[in-house]
């Protein structure tokens, strides 16, 4: 399921940083916190997972948050947006619950030293599943490896857009959230699993001397900060819709609770960023 949420600035000009996803993920917290303080607690240190699983996720995902007048002087977002959109997704529904409880009963999320007020929460309608689906980023895509320890070198890598690694990485990644998910794993697909970046979208950022990756600065829960490589970038996906459908619930690769990996449907594009 996916909401959209449209928060009121509270200020008419509001200053923010440019990676703004730590703080709206500590506000999403703070939001469930609202509703169920112990459901928040046990989702933010430990997630969801089986006793004596390897992989924990959180099973939601969201946004950039989507500013119509914003510039960026001196390292910050310059918001001039009286309304602002923020996107969050997940198949879980209580996590849903919680968060629409939470803002009926606080109302705001704070992105740093900024208040945004609950203004509006719809439903949006899923997309119809298929067996190739394209799709534009709302939020960067992180995919990444671990290295063998005895490189010597940091074990976690993460992958460029054009790794040959890329797909195998995210179909075992989905894999595992479906069986988190459901408990089961999922069904043979009839085609192989492939993803493709927009050629058109990559040719563009080629001549204009941009590049579709991005180091994004993080913090875990102990407040420790990394960076991440993530691909900024429309791509078409193929596989079963099953799976490619957790993608689009959870978010695509890794760091989804960070705000990283969600997607939405590309109807003009075709994913090849036209």
């Amino acid at each position: 399921m996916r909401l959209k949420l449209t928060l009121r600035q509270q200020k008419s000009v509001e200053y923010l940083p440019l990676n703004t996803g730590y703080h709206l993920a500590s506000a999403i917290y703070a939001t469930l916190a609202h509703s169920s303080s112990s459901f928040a607690t046990q989702l933010h240190e430990h997630g969801y997972a089986s006793e004596g699983a390897r992989q924990k996720f959180k099973y939601f995902t969201f946004s950039n948050l989507q500013i119509p007048a914003r510039t960026v002087e001196q390292g910050r977002i310059v918001s001039r947006s009286r309304a602002v959109t923020l996107y969050l997704s997940s198949p879980k529904e209580e996590f849903l619950q919680h968060l629409i409880t939470g803002l009926f009963s606080d109302g705001a999320l704070r992105i740093e030293n900024a208040l945004f007020e609950k203004q509006l929460i719809e439903s949006l309608p899923d997309p119809e599943w298929s067996e190739q689906m394209a799709f534009s980023m709302l939020s960067p895509l992180a995919a990444s490896l671990y290295r063998d320890p005895s490189s010597g070198m940091n074990t976690k890598e993460y992958l460029r857009y054009d790794d040959n690694r890329l797909p195998d990485m995210l179909l075992h990644n989905l894999q595992a959230k479906y069986r988190g998910i459901y408990g089961s794993e999922p069904s043979e697909g009839s085609v192989p699993f492939s993803i493709m970046f927009g050629e058109g979208y990559l040719k563009r950022m080629q001549e204009k001397g941009r590049s579709v990756e991005k180091l994004i600065t993080i913090k875990d829960a102990n407040g420790r900060e990394s960076r991440v490589k993530a691909i900024e970038c429309p791509f078409i996906v193929t596989g079963h819709p099953e799976l490619i459908k957790v993608g689009y619930e959870c978010g695509f690769g890794v760091n989804n609770s960070m705000g990283f990996g969600m997607v939405r449907v590309d109807e003009k594009g075709n994913g090849r960023g036209k």
